[in-house]
């Protein structure tokens, strides 16, 4: 299947918790990529570093174009990469909280950087100050071509002053896009298939809470041109009941990966999620270190682990499952850090130094993908399925 490449820059200020996120490719990738930010300067120039290793990645591995010529980065226009911004609310430079001239500037900045996508938190519709907040912002993007997203947090990060009125929500959506139809794309859910660590609430996984609250409902009443993109980990729960239930809302989704620190069995999440749901998809790459991580002492992800990531992403998006063709040599960055991962001095895995949740989810990967793909050309079965989505 043919895909194309989207490209999202995560930036945030305070990082609080265990962000997940934005996916496996039917149309589309997006990378998302975190970053402790703390003035416009810095981000900036994080931004910018770490879109230089996206175009040297891309540049290693080449693209496939509609005619099976192969084209590099250099060649690349802005119809072949979209860039985004992902800001939770504390981040000091959210352009949301900006003013005037002053927001204006902020969005060409970003604009001629090269980023055409937003994402941002918003808890509730019926907040006066976030309603203004939100409608000042698309007031401005709509005359750009600057695409906002909103987030929305599930029951696991959101707190009393989270509304959970879908019906509401999606009313609120639908109205935005009549009156802002260039700027504002549509929403996100995060930790859609996550589990939840609070104490207060009687769901231990997002999705039981979603299923409880009759959020497919809603979703029927939303609008064509209101997007939906919920955000779902390789390593989910129940994520076959979002195959069952929400697949015919979900306009393309947002993967992110709890086991990001080992990228050995990226590829194959990629080519199974979008072999299962057939939407485009975004990927989340974290250049940061995040709370699970943080407390096994963790440092933050190498830049050469975030180019292989890239590579890997970007290798599995364009690409055909049985087209040999395809298959480029990729980066040395995907070669060392995939030796490192796999053989320590010792000769031993390396994958059960992360911890055991994602060792366990290694092996049933493994196990899935190889039924998968030793299935005689033709030939259907989805037993392999079950092995990662129930």
């Amino acid at each position: 299947m043919k895909v194309a490449m989207l490209v999202i820059f995560l930036c945030i200020g305070i990082f609080y918790s265990l962000l997940i996120a934005f996916f496996p490719l039917h149309s589309n990738v997006l990378f998302i990529l975190p970053h402790f930010v703390y003035d416009p300067l810095h981000l900036l120039s994080n931004i910018i570093y770490h879109q230089g290793i996206i175009q040297e990645t891309e540049a290693q591995i080449g693209i496939e174009n509609g005619n099976n010529s192969l084209i590099t980065s250099r060649q690349l226009n802005t119809e072949d990469i979209t860039v985004g911004l992902w800001t939770p609310m504390n981040n000091s430079f959210a352009l949301q909280h900006l003013e005037g001239e002053e927001q204006k500037r902020a969005i060409d900045t970003l604009l001629n950087k090269g980023y055409q996508e937003y994402y941002y938190v918003m808890n509730n519709f019926e907040d006066p100050k976030s309603l203004k907040l939100t409608e000042s912002l698309l007031k401005t993007a709509n005359k750009t071509n600057l695409k906002i997203i909103i987030i929305l947090l599930p029951p696991s990060e959101g707190g009393s002053d989270t509304s959970y009125d879908w019906d509401g929500w999606i009313r609120y959506f639908n109205s935005l896009e009549k009156k802002y139809p260039s700027s504002f794309e549509g929403f996100t859910i995060d930790d859609f298939n996550w589990i939840s660590t609070k104490t207060n609430t009687k769901f231990k996984n997002n999705i039981d809470f979603m299923e409880y609250t009759m959020l497919s409902k809603s979703l029927e009443h939303k609008s064509k041109n209101v997007k939906f993109y919920p955000t779902i980990y390789f390593e989910g729960k129940k994520t076959g009941i979002i195959v069952k239930k929400y697949n015919n809302f979900i306009d393309g989704l947002v993967v992110a990966s709890g086991c990001y620190y080992n990228v050995s069995i990226l590829e194959r999440q990629l080519d199974m999620f979008s072999e299962i749901f057939k939407k485009p998809m975004r990927y989340i790459v974290y250049p940061t270190i995040t709370y699970n991580y943080s407390r096994l002492d963790y440092s933050p992800p190498t830049d050469r682990l975030i180019m292989a990531t890239l590579s890997i992403a970007s290798k599995s998006s364009h690409g055909y499952r049985h087209d040999k063709q395809y298959l480029l040599d990729i980066s040395n960055s995907k070669q060392d850090q995939i030796k490192e991962e796999m053989m320590d001095t010792n000769g031993k895995s390396k994958i059960s130094k992360l911890h055991t949740g994602c060792s366990n989810w290694a092996k049933k990967y493994t196990a899935a993908y190889d039924k998968w793909i030793n299935l005689p050309e033709g030939e259907e079965d989805d037993k392999w399925k079950k092995t990662i989505l129930y």
